[in-house]
């Protein structure tokens, strides 16, 4: 299990209360995560501490119901996530929580640490 609670601030002024979430694989560390879209944007996602300076971005495999999917999450420091995207030449900032990631999205230095998406967990009846 690992804590998560994002501060309000300015960088995300709602915040979000402490989460418990469950760890399914390693957890890869890393000062920026890249992410390249189909269409040629990218985005560049740094974690920020509540003193706003920038901090590592964790990525692991979580599940937030034992009979849910396995879900690829990115994380950051106490003030979140800040994600810089280039959209046609623009570049849009904006902070968040938490980012879920796509399975064809997940870079593959992140992926050879953290594995492929664990098998769901069978249902039991009875």
């Amino acid at each position: 299990m690992l804590d998560y609670e994002v501060k309000p601030g300015e960088n995300l002024p709602e915040g979000l209360p402490r989460q418990s979430l469950v760890v399914l694989s390693p957890v890869w560390r890393g000062p920026v995560l890249c992410l390249e879209y189909p269409d040629g944007d990218t985005e560049i996602i740094e974690g920020v501490t509540a003193g706003g300076e920038a901090c590592q971005v964790q990525v692991f495999w979580t599940r937030k119901d034992p009979r849910g999917p396995a879900v690829c999450l990115a994380i950051g420091g106490d003030a979140g996530l800040r994600r810089l995207i280039r959209q046609g030449g623009q570049e849009l900032s904006r902070g968040a929580p938490f980012l879920a990631l796509a399975e064809r999205l997940i870079p593959p230095e992140v992926l050879a640490v953290i594995g492929p998406r664990p098998d769901k967990v069978p249902l039991l009846l009875g």
